[in-house]
């Protein structure tokens, strides 16, 4: 890697402060949880792999890696390197390496600088080449990681809790203070998901009919083992800590994680070690097989006998040693790895575990990082052989797992890395909540047995989150011919309007239940439509169903949009055409808001498409224009005809008031808007002349800045707005 091209924020020093106070810990954890980029690592239950709680916060330095791009990100500045993600993870930590070694006394605690985060599954695309044929419906990181200003770490048995400020040139020590002072900030402590509850992403048949090919590839010999998933999404509000805390209380493991990355927070209650890192010692605890706990004390040990006498879950978790064992092997000393704990059973509040340990000795050149690229993703989670089985991985599951069976801990500037494997994980972003539950198949799984056992393993969080349900309301639409919801709409893949944009839409302004110029918009409507597809409009009360979609949809009261949408339909039941109707609640523009000016930006690319005529669905180059728009500090695009002169917006008809006069932009095609032609009617009643005739982007821009002159943006759903 090239030096030059990455600058870090320099470290100048650690200062340790030694907290007394049982709760301390909670205290600080509760305030750093509301603050992007805090990583709150607690432990629970009785395995000996729950010795510590710790809290890293304020970051001096924030790495977040999608894909070929990662963004290093600190003060104000952010530089963004196409570079291998794992040789930036690895330039980093050796360039902060030497920052252990200046706070001798800290040797016994497991880490008080390093970089703490996540690694996503899908990062392995980074390290493998897979295809991947999974949609990424996210678009969240593969890499989150943070190198804190304050570490805290508290031992668990004592309760001795030792507080790091690490400082550095970007460092605001009085972000720390605020968080050590211990002074509650005020939040909103609830979270609920709504009655209509979870949905995966497999229907039960889908997802029986989906381990059944994977059998069929067992049976082929592309594999022996592959873990196959299904995810659940629910709507979510309120405080994901608050869920975190909940889960902590209902039932402790050793890796629980907690994540603010801003866009999104990460919500962990692992009991799966992947890997750890002290010194050259390395270890691993791969965890296959799993029981219900019973209802009874009887029933309880029943399953536990199950469990352990069981010869597919023993060939299973032996399969996944052995797979580890190689993968340690890579960078370990010759002769070193080593199984010391074999089918060592595991009980939790709602399921029981087969788990063994691993051990090596790491070779003397390699670190920390080599190490992940050695093992990661770990495979007691993605099958065996490792890349066959990720490839039918991506083949089968609809959506990328992101942070489901990824890592989740710390890389330690004193050499020492411990990283969870990421089950029993959420997801809170966009105000949903997402979760993951697979197992591994082999050749003598039962599909109907996989199924449910996905659900046992899920239980710990759905159990939580349904105990919060709130009633919410469901929009309602109409489509082609009924009313129904977003969900249940199904649109004709392969018609001409899915396919090639070929139909047209409407948006029509409702106040307080009128619906604004309709028939100017119905009129619109059909000259569109038949002017795009060569065919009538159907007859329909377009009336009627846009004041059911008013009730059905609460909005009486209030001002909504109605959108109307309908395109040329394909083979079946609507072989003429496929219709939408929607109606959803105005939101004014923020610039309306702010000063009730449009600001006006002129878009560098022409446009000249007779489909400019009719608000048809060949919409990208408008939607474009205003992703451009808002890039670049503007409220709205002008959209310039093919000579350069002006033409409309990328919403809305353009109107130039000088004295007596309004001037129209003259342009081959352009959209004739149902509040343009009313503007049009008002000025001729007051006596002003109207004129059609070019205008160039100099005019334009003259006309802005004349004083005697007013430019207005048009449309159905702003009415007349100045531009500027």
């Amino acid at each position: 890697m090239n030096d030059a091209l990455i600058e870090l924020p320099r470290i100048t020093g650690i200062e340790e402060q030694t907290i007394s106070g049982q709760d301390f810990f909670n205290d600080i954890a509760e305030q750093a949880a509301a603050r992007e980029g805090s990583v709150i690592l607690l432990s629970g239950g009785e395995s000996d792999s729950a010795k510590y709680n710790i809290l890293a916060a304020e970051p001096i330095l924030t790495i977040r890696s999608k894909e070929d791009k990662t963004d290093l990100t600190f003060e104000d500045s952010c530089t963004s390197l196409k570079e291998d993600s794992l040789e930036i993870l690895k330039y980093v930590t050796a360039f902060y390496q030497k920052v252990w070694d200046d706070l001798p006394g800290t040797e016994d605690l497991p880490v008080i600088s390093g970089l703490f985060g996540y690694l996503s599954y899908d990062l392995k695309n980074r390290i493998e080449t897979i295809k991947p044929q999974t949609i990424d419906d996210l678009n969240l990181p593969d890499i989150y990681m943070i190198l804190p200003g304050l570490v805290v770490v508290q031992e668990i048995i004592t309760g001795d809790i030792r507080a790091f400020r690490i400082r550095a040139e970007t460092t605001d020590a009085e972000n720390a203070d605020s968080i050590l002072s211990r002074q509650p900030e005020i939040t909103n402590g609830n979270f609920s998901i709504t009655n209509a509850g979870f949905r995966s992403s497999f229907e039960k048949g889908e997802y029986k009919h989906a381990l059944s090919e994977v059998i069929n590839y067992i049976k082929e010999g592309d594999i022996y083992q592959v873990n196959i998933s299904q995810r659940f999404t629910a709507d979510f509000k309120g405080n994901s800590y608050t869920l975190f805390k909940e889960l902590f209380k209902e039932n402790p493991a050793a890796f629980f994680a907690y994540i603010h990355c801003g866009d999104h927070q990460i919500v962990s209650t692992s009991p799966e070690r992947f890997i750890l890192k002290e010194g050259t010692r390395v270890e691993a605890r791969p965890i296959k097989g799993t029981r219900p706990r019973g209802a009874t004390i009887e029933e309880d040990i029943k399953l536990k006998e199950e469990l352990a006498s069981s010869a597919k879950d023993d060939a299973e978790l032996s399969m996944i040693v052995d797979l580890l064992r190689n993968d340690i092997g890579k960078v370990c000393k010759g002769g070193s790895v080593r199984v010391v704990k074999h089918k060592a059973l595991e009980s939790y509040k709602n399921v029981h575990h087969l788990v063994s340990t691993i051990e090596g000795c790491l070779d003397e050149h390699k670190d920390s990082i080599d190490l992940i690229r050695a093992t990661f993703p770990g495979g007691s989670i993605t099958g065996c052989p490792k890349i066959r089985s990720m490839e039918i991985i991506e083949e089968i599951e609809p959506f990328k797992r992101h942070i489901y069976t990824g890592s989740i801990g710390y890389i330690g500037f004193n050499g020492r890395m411990d990283l969870s494997i990421a089950i029993r994980t959420a997801t809170v972003t966009g105000g949903k909540i997402l979760f993951s539950a697979g197992g591994g198949i082999v050749y003598d799984s039962d599909p109907e047995d996989e199924y449910y056992e996905t659900l046992h393993k899920g239980r710990s969080l759905m159990k939580v989150l349904e105990k919060h349900k709130t009633e919410a309301f469901v929009p309602i639409l109409w489509h082609n011919g009924k009313f129904t919801t977003v969900e249940r709409a199904l649109v004709p893949s392969l018609s001409p309007g899915h396919r090639y944009g070929q139909g047209v839409f409407e948006t029509i302004k409702v106040e307080n239940g009128r619906k604004e110029y309709l028939d100017e918009h119905l009129e619109r409507l059909e000259s569109g439509y038949r002017a795009v597809t060569d065919s009538n409009l159907p007859e329909l009360d377009w009336e009627g169903i846009a004041d059911q979609l008013v009730l059905k949809n609460r909005l009486s009261d209030k001002t909504a949009v109605l959108r109307i949408l309908i395109s040329k339909g394909g083979q079946g039941l609507f072989d003429s055409c496929d219709i939408t109707v929607t109606c959803s609640e105005y939101q004014q523009r923020k610039a309306l808001k702010r000063d009730g000016c449009l600001k006006l930006g002129i878009y560098p690319n022409k446009r000249e498409s007779f489909l400019a005529d009719y608000k048809s669905m060949n919409y990208l180059f408008y939607l474009e224009a205003g992703q451009w728009a808002a890039e670049n500090g503007f409220d709205e695009a002008v959209i310039l005809n093919a000579d350069g002169t002006v033409s409309e917006t990328n919403t809305g008809n353009i109107l130039i008031e000088q004295k007596q006069t309004v001037i129209i932009p003259e342009s081959k095609h352009r959209l004739r808007g149902v509040m343009e032609k009313v503007s049009l009617e008002r000025y001729r009643g007051k006596g002003f002349y109207v004129v059609t005739r070019p205008v160039s982007v100099q005019e334009l821009s003259a006309f802005i800045k004349d004083r005697t002159s007013k430019v207005y943006i048009t449309n159905s759903l702003i009415g007349k707005v100045r531009g500027c």
